[in-house]
């Protein structure tokens, strides 16, 4: 499970980067005030700044022109909330809770699913998702459909709600003749929050509870039946 920690470290790293962006502000003895990136050392030994502003253009400045100088959030333009149309989802994180599979190992788990769907306005998206849950004794494919609402369709920290049913396929690799690994219903709900950081695109975060059901049939045994009941973690990308 370590490298899975990595990977959502890094995810959330990269979520924070693209929404706390800012810019640097340069206030001048003329009183002119420009906005954008300086691109050379803000504390050196040299004479001058440069700043690139977000239309391109490149400001050289004395130091001694400059009077203040700072920095200031910055909302990309580009950032647009899209109330209807296709959207994607990819999402992966842990399935965290105490559970025993019926040969009384305690299970962990990974998931990893991608959802492709449609908009139809702010609180309905549907969709259907395919993915991998990776337990320790089992995995599954679960095939589902989600269903999706935004709590809010302005700013760049947009709350949503998902709900997912659906059936997962049991891929568990078996080796034992008389031992077969079946699927079953998995179920999903939860909340979350979408980070716009360019255009409609998003990092995804969500909190919610995954239901999923397996069997295990045994030559000349009852089946034995597995429910495993997790807290999910997710988290992604949305476009």
């Amino acid at each position: 499970m370590t490298r899975y920690f990595f990977i959502l470290t890094a995810l959330l790293s990269m979520s924070n980067w693209a929404i706390a962006q800012t810019r640097d502000v340069l206030k001048l003895k003329n009183g002119s005030v420009v906005k954008g990136q300086i691109i050379t050392p803000k504390d050196g030994p040299d004479s001058v700044v440069t700043i690139e502003t977000y239309d391109g253009s490149t400001w050289v400045f004395k130091r001694s022109e400059v009077v203040l100088r700072g920095s200031e959030p910055f909302k990309d333009p580009a950032i647009r909330y899209k109330n209807r149309g296709f959207e994607h989802y990819t999402e992966l994180g842990p399935l965290a809770m105490s559970n025993r599979a019926s040969n009384g190992i305690t299970t962990s788990a990974f998931s990893f699913q991608t959802t492709n769907g449609y908009r139809f306005n702010q609180w309905l998206y549907t969709g259907i998702g395919v993915g991998a849950d990776l337990y320790a004794v089992q995995t599954f494919v679960p095939i589902v459909l989600s269903i999706r609402g935004d709590f809010r369709n302005t700013g760049t920290k947009i709350p949503f709600y998902f709900v997912e049913a659906g059936h997962s396929i049991n891929a568990t690799s078996n080796d034992v003749v008389n031992i077969k690994y079946r699927g079953g219903a998995t179920f999903a709900v939860g909340a979350g929050l979408k980070l716009l950081f360019h255009q409609s695109t998003a990092f995804v975060v969500g909190l919610g509870y995954r239901f999923q059901r397996s069997a295990t049939e045994r030559l000349a045994l009852p089946t034995v039946t597995d429910d495993f009941n997790r807290l999910t973690l997710r988290i992604g990308f949305s476009f």
